[in-house]
């Protein structure tokens, strides 16, 4: 049987709208089953209740350029029938138009071009919070909820953006408005309703066979932005394949690093990308997976390992490409040292691929013909504003302390550094920082810390597990204003779910300093 206007009336008052409220709704006509009149009829039984004293607002939202007159409102048959409703005004935005009617109208829709965000105070939204008006929902849920926009406007959240919208003006021109702050494409609104029920704020209820909420703006808002300033992604839901989610909380964290540390955060792609590396044709989309794992930890720079660095060497313009559209930047590459045609190779790939730091293969001969062979590289890479980085890698002249320490020292001033790795100290038999890092009297020369850790017996952990003393490192390198690199590296683990792990851990010892 159709749902009749009196019946909707009736619903409504059961659920506590009242004469004379500012009430902004949001909507959804099959949900509330068969209507008699269909949305039409929704609106009067809206109106009635709300009397000549009330204001309904609907949003009014549309997409490609907006005209203020004719473009639809793509949010709902009832916001698309409102919208048309005699002596009904809209707020003038090409992104986040509403509608309203009645007497607090004309000023909640005034100006609304004129803010630099879409949710902002000066906006309809801002207004109806501080007018402490309502909001309703019929049939819909806190997924549609675009106030709840304004609360991560309000604490500026890291991941909001900038974006620009197309609109004709009063004369048909085109014209394009940036508007700062604004909300990304997925939300986890849905894991504050019951926030809002606990705390009072909120009313459900049903309206023919929809289940509504009524809620008050101001209660809901404040509870959200509450909520964000105890955890910045409170809103973002923790699906590892929402890729939305997955970047705005890598935004978090990088927002984080920005402000709060002095070290630059990276990793070891070559570990991430597991077996992508060796498909043959379009790697982007092979690499895809790893490169949006490394962007959900807040890292903005990658090292190439000998299997990127292999590939990059004859598809470098695609592979410069395929970092830019991923916003990341090259931290290192690797090459064997020589004075041949592959190290020079390295040394373009390098170059193209805008990346200062080229990590050398010490050969396991004596020491002088290695240091012989790095001086010679560090020549060559200076003349491209290179400069050479070693580790302490085993089987080579610089896998204790004492003979990384030793061959450093012979360089004189040439332009090498080193990747201090902590594993690879502790399968040496030493302690990391109680040993190694005490001592050591080339502290200046370490330009990267590798956040991987390992037994005294051999084998590689996750940070914090080992006998690599890795939190010890990362807290003396900070309070030395270290402005190098720590960069996630794993050792013998490989792919997106142990590099998530391994991250974890760095977080929770970062945390934990």
């Amino acid at each position: 049987m159709a749902l009749a206007q009196n019946e909707i009336v009736g619903d409504l008052r059961a659920l506590g709208l009242q004469p004379g409220a500012l009430v902004m709704t949001h909507s959804s006509l099959s949900a509330l089953g068969e209507v008699e009149g269909g949305a039409q009829t929704v609106i009067e039984a809206l109106l009635e209740v709300l009397g000549p004293k009330g204001t309904l607002v609907m949003p009014a939202m549309s997409s490609g350029v907006y005209d203020h007159e004719n473009s639809p409102s793509n949010v709902g048959a009832i916001t698309e029938a409102f919208r048309q409703w005699p002596g009904v005004v809209r707020s003038f935005h090409p992104s986040h138009s509403v509608c309203a009617l009645g007497p607090l109208a004309e000023w909640l829709t005034a100006d609304h071009l004129a803010s630099p965000t879409a949710l902002g105070p000066e906006t309809p939204f801002g207004r109806l919070v501080a007018k402490q008006g309502q909001v309703l929902f019929l049939g819909v849920d806190q997924d549609r909820n675009t106030l709840l926009h304004a609360a991560e406007e309000a604490v500026r959240a890291p991941y909001l953006s900038t974006r620009q919208f197309r609109y004709l003006d009063a004369e048909g021109h085109e014209q394009v408005k940036t508007l700062e702050l604004y909300p990304g494409p997925h939300r986890d609104f849905i894991g504050l309703d019951h926030l809002f029920r606990e705390a009072g704020v909120m009313r459900v209820g049903k309206v023919g066979r929809a289940v509504c909420r009524l809620m008050e703006a101001k209660g809901i808002f404040d509870l959200t932005v509450q909520a964000l300033r105890q955890d910045p992604a409170a809103v973002l839901c923790d699906n590892p394949l929402c890729a939305d989610c997955v970047k705005q909380r890598g935004k978090i964290k990088r927002h984080r690093l920005a402000t709060e540390e002095d070290f630059t955060l990276a990793a070891l792609l070559d570990e991430v990308a597991e077996g992508a590396l060796g498909r043959a044709g379009d790697r982007s989309e092979a690499l895809a997976p790893a490169l949006l794992a490394v962007a959900g930890e807040g890292i903005q720079h990658v090292e190439l390992g000998p299997e990127l660095t292999h590939l990059a060497a004859d598809q470098t313009e695609r592979m410069a490409e395929l970092f830019a559209q991923a916003d990341l930047l090259v931290s290192m590459t690797t090459s064997v040292v020589g004075r041949g045609a592959r190290f020079e190779a390295a040394l373009s790939a390098a170059e193209a691929l805008h990346c200062s730091l080229v990590k050398v293969k010490l050969p396991s001969t004596g020491m002088r013909p290695t240091v012989e062979a790095l001086r010679s590289a560090a020549d060559m890479a200076a003349e491209r504003n290179i400069t050479i980085v070693i580790e302490n890698s085993p089987a080579t002249a610089a896998d204790t302390r004492d003979r990384c320490e030793d061959l450093i020292s012979r360089l004189d001033d040439a332009p090498v550094e080193l990747a201090f790795n902590p594993a690879h100290f502790a399968h040496a038999g030493e302690h990391p920082f109680r040993q190694t890092w005490y001592r050591w009297s080339l502290k200046e020369r370490t330009r990267q810390l590798y956040i991987t850790d390992g037994a005294l017996t051999g084998g590689y952990t996750l940070p914090g597990r080992g006998n690599g003393e890795v939190k010890e490192l990362m807290s003396i390198l900070r309070c030395r204003g270290f402005d190098g690199f720590f960069t996630l590296r794993m050792g013998d683990r490989r792919g997106v779910v142990a590099f998530r792990e391994h991250a974890a851990r760095f977080w929770r010892l970062l945390d934990t300093i």
